[in-house]
């Protein structure tokens, strides 16, 4: 892409930002591209269970030598292309690797792809992206789940290290409404508002305010999404930093870009459309999975739970959210059918008389075996 205007030298920064934290990102997380772990690879369709772990290998190879050949040298379209392939390729290989990053990363670089020589056309598309972001990261936020959950555990007690009595006294725990209604807020105003670039301002100190919650000097979560908060500070600097121009002509053309945006995640606040394509993070109603071992499993032995789980009847047992944050540093896509896949992957490698599945949701305290 060459840099003849404004517009185009915004989009080769938009391509070359994203795809420098994309690279750190697979980098940092290198066990989920490939197949040499413990955490189960679980395709979509089971023919794929037989792919060698040499071609899992190959794409990761390939997919960090294309998005350092972006960040390096002049973007071509071709090889934007082969890195889009390459990536549905290998998420086709392993459910795990639809992360929330790695969705919206291909939704941006298909964007690019298909309006390669419509620079405007890339950046009002950037930005009813960032919006459906905002807007449903927000949405799914509005539950008791992420009270408890987030905003109570994480925030309250692990992260200010509040008391239950100091929480109750001063009524601090209905306060976290206000995240999601500040969170929908902002993808409004930067929807509707004409001075976007304030709004930006407004979600780039969310974002450091994430980076210090979760982040090295916080809890030290989840720490493959560090760099996807840096990215989204950056791309919200390159998207704002000129008004954009909306135009019903681009928006009708790419209709179905709303459709997958705005439609379908609707979609997801019933349980129909997948939570993570549809930004459902730090929600807290995800179910938790939990693998009781009748006797201790040696490889199993560096994720086991420190303290012991009541419904495991105190066998070694092992969260799998913890496990694939320890081994693989993505978490586990919360949806109830790869859960199941997982459970008959592990049942069948280690017995079935020897393996205890259990879905929990902390919320609810419901549970349910597998």
């Amino acid at each position: 892409m060459k840099e003849k205007n404004t517009s185009s030298k915004d989009i080769n920064y938009l391509v070359r930002i994203i795809a420098m934290f994309w690279f750190l990102t697979k980098v940092w997380s290198y066990k989920t591209w490939i197949a040499e772990r413990i955490y189960p690879v679980i395709p979509p369709i089971k023919i794929f269970e037989y792919v060698p772990g040499l071609v899992h290998q190959f794409l990761f190879v390939f997919s960090l030598l294309c998005l350092l050949s972006v960040v390096c040298f002049d973007i071509k379209r071709w090889l934007l292309i082969a890195l889009f392939f390459s990536e549905i390729i290998s998420c086709a290989l392993d459910t795990v690797r639809w992360q929330p990053w790695e969705y919206m990363y291909l939704c941006f670089l298909l964007v690019v792809i298909i309006n390669f020589f419509k620079p405007k056309n890339i950046l009002l598309l950037g930005h009813l992206f960032l919006v459906s972001i905002y807007l449903f990261s927000g949405l799914h936020k509005f539950s008791r789940d992420f009270l408890y959950s987030v905003w109570l555990n994480m925030f309250l007690e692990d992260f200010l290290g509040f008391s239950i009595g100091f929480i109750l006294k001063y009524k601090l725990f209905f306060l976290g409404v206000l995240v999601p209604v500040i969170e929908v807020s902002l993808a409004l105003l930067l929807l509707f508002l004409k001075s976007k670039k304030v709004v930006s301002y407004a979600l780039i100190v969310m974002h450091f305010g994430i980076l210090i919650f979760i982040g090295p000097i916080g809890l030290q979560y989840n720490s493959v999404v560090w760099p996807w908060n840096l990215a989204m500070i950056c791309i919200l600097f390159v998207v704002y930093s000129k008004p954009i121009e909306f135009s019903y002509r681009i928006v009708i053309a790419n209709s179905y870009w709303l459709i997958l945006w705005f439609i379908m995640p609707v979609l997801s606040l019933c349980g129909s459309w997948y939570q993570y394509f549809s930004f459902n993070l730090y929600s807290g109603k995800e179910d938790q999975m939990y693998i009781c071992f009748l006797d201790n499993q040696k490889e199993f032995k560096p994720f086991f739970e420190s303290s012991d789980i009541a419904f495991c009847n105190r066998k070694p047992a092992i969260n799998l959210q913890n496990w694939a944050l320890k081994e693989i540093k993505s978490a586990p896509i919360p949806e109830t059918e790869i859960y199941k896949k997982i459970a008959v992957y592990l049942k069948q490698k280690y017995g079935n008389d020897n393996v205890k599945i259990i879905l929990y949701n902390p919320g609810t305290k419901a549970r349910k075996e597998l």
